[in-house]
C-alpha cells in the first residue's frame, strides 16, 4: 500500500504536466475563433463529467478502483490526441469530441483517486495523517504544472503552440503505464447492493448529514469559480504581456501552489474548516488587488493567490473524506462532483459569452467578488460554530 502512495505522486505529476494548460484557452480560441466557443470546449468537459460522475463512482465502489483509474487514463490519453488533431486539421468538432472524452476520463478518476489513497492509508493505519499525506501527493501536481509552464515558455518562444500540444500527449501515455502498477486496497465494497440501492444509500447519507451537505455545497461553488477563472486568466493576461510571459506567470503561480502544499502541515492546529475559510478569503483579496492594478505586473502579482491553493485543496478534500461512508466513498464523491461540474459547465460558458460582449478583466473581477462573498459566508459558519454540528 505504501507503493500506491508513491505511484499516486507519479500520477499527480504527470496529470500536472499538461504542457499547454497555461495556454489552453488561447489554443481553443485559435481553433474556434471565439471566446464563447473556446469556453464551450471546457464546459463540455464539465457536462460530460457530470453525466458520467455517478455511474463511474458506482463502478469504482462495486468493481475495482484500479480498473476505474486505468479506464480514466485511457480516455484522457485519447482526449489529448483529439485535441492535438483539432489544431492540425482546424476542426472544432474534434476539439469538442476530445472534451467529451476528457470529461468521462475525469469522472472515472474523480473520487476514486482520493478514495484509493484514503483506503491505502487505512490498511497501513495512517489514515489519521491523511491531510498531510494528501497535501504531499497533490503537491506533485503543482510540481508537474510548474515544469509544464517552464516547458511551455521555452517551446512557444522557439517553436509553436501547436507543437506544444503534440508534446502534451506524452505524459498522458505515461499515466497509463503508472496506473497499471497500482494495487487495489482490500475490499470494503458492499457488492450485495444493486446500483439503485447503492445510489439511494449514498443520497440518504447526504440527507442525514448536514455537515456533509454544507461542506459539499460550499466547496462546489468555490472550486467552480476558481477553476473557471483559472482557465480564463490567460485570455486577460495576453492583453497585458507577450504570450511567453503568460507562461512565466503560470510558472510562478505553480511554484506558489507547490509551496502552499508544503505549508499545510504547519497549519494543522488551526483547524481544517478555518484553513478552508481563510484560504478562500486570501485568494480573493490577492486576485482583486491584481485586477485593480491592471498593468503588466498583474499576471505576476496574481500568481501569489496560489499560496492559498494547497491549504484550500487539502483541507477541503480531508473534510469531505471524513464525512463519506467507507463502502460508498467514490459514489458519494461523484455526487459532490456532479453538482460541482454542473455549476462549472454553466460558469465556463457564461465566462466566454460575457467576455465576447464585455472584456476578460470584467469577468474575472466578477468571479473574484463572488468568491469573496463565499468567504464571508464561510466566516458566518465560523462565528456561529455551525461547522461543529
Amino acid at each position: 500500500m505504501r507503493r500506491n502512495i508513491v505511484l499516486f505522486k507519479c500520477l499527480m505529476f504527470f496529470n500536472g504536466l499538461w504542457l499547454f494548460s497555461p495556454l489552453a484557452v488561447v489554443y481553443f480560441d485559435q481553433v474556434t475563433h471565439s471566446y464563447a466557443m473556446a469556453m464551450l470546449a471546457f464546459s463540455l468537459v464539465n457536462i460530460s463529467q457530470s453525466l458520467a460522475e455517478i455511474p463511474c463512482g458506482m463502478f469504482s465502489d462495486r468493481i475495482s478502483r484500479k480498473m476505474t483509474l486505468m479506464l480514466g487514463a485511457l480516455f484522457m490519453c485519447v482526449n489529448m490526441i483529439l485535441w492535438a488533431m483539432a489544431g492540425f486539421l482546424g476542426a472544432a468538432w474534434l476539439l469538442f469530441a476530445g472534451s467529451v472524452l476528457r470529461g468521462i476520463g475525469l469522472a472515472l478518476k474523480s473520487g476514486t483517486d482520493t478514495a484509493m489513497i484514503y483506503e491505502s492509508l487505512q490498511e497501513i493505519k495512517k489514515n489519521k495523517l491523511f491531510n498531510q499525506i494528501i497535501a504531499n501527493v497533490l503537491s506533485f501536481y503543482q510540481l508537474g504544472a510548474l515544469i509544464a509552464a517552464f516547458a511551455a515558455t521555452f517551446v512557444t518562444y522557439y517553436f509553436s503552440l501547436q507543437f506544444l500540444v503534440y508534446l502534451a500527449v506524452v505524459p498522458y501515455a505515461a499515466n497509463l503505464i503508472v496506473t497499471a502498477l497500482l494495487v487495489n486496497p482490500k475490499s470494503r465494497f458492499e457488492r450485495g447492493l444493486s446500483p439503485k440501492e447503492q445510489l439511494k444509500k449514498s443520497l440518504l447519507v447526504f440527507v442525514k448529514n448536514k455537515k456533509l451537505r454544507r461542506y459539499a455545497l460550499l466547496q462546489s461553488f468555490n472550486n467552480s469559480i476558481l477553476v473557471s477563472a483559472y482557465r480564463f486568466e490567460p485570455s486577460y493576461y495576453e492583453q497585458l504581456v507577450p504570450i511567453y510571459y503568460v507562461n512565466v506567470a503560470r510558472l510562478l503561480q505553480n511554484t506558489m501552489g507547490w509551496i502552499s502544499f508544503q505549508l499545510v502541515a504547519l497549519f494543522n492546529k488551526v483547524g481544517l474548516f478555518k484553513l478552508f475559510c481563510y484560504s478562500v478569503f486570501g485568494n480573493s483579496i490577492v486576485k482583486i488587488i491584481g485586477l485593480i492594478m491592471n498593468n503588466p505586473i498583474t499576471p505576476f502579482f496574481c500568481s501569489l493567490q496560489n499560496l492559498f491553493y494547497g491549504v484550500n485543496s487539502a483541507s477541503a478534500t480531508t473534510l469531505l473524506q471524513q464525512q463519506y461512508s467507507p463502502s460508498l466513498r467514490a459514489t458519494m464523491a461523484s455526487v459532490v462532483g456532479l453538482f460541482g461540474n454542473i455549476i462549472m459547465a454553466i460558469l465556463g460558458f457564461l465566462f466566454g459569452w460575457a467576455a465576447d460582449v464585455s472584456s476578460p478583466r470584467t469577468i474575472l473581477f466578477i468571479a473574484a467578488l463572488a468568491n469573496l462573498a463565499l468567504a464571508l459566508k464561510y466566516s458566518k459558519f465560523l462565528r456561529k460554530g455551525l461547522n461543529k454540528k
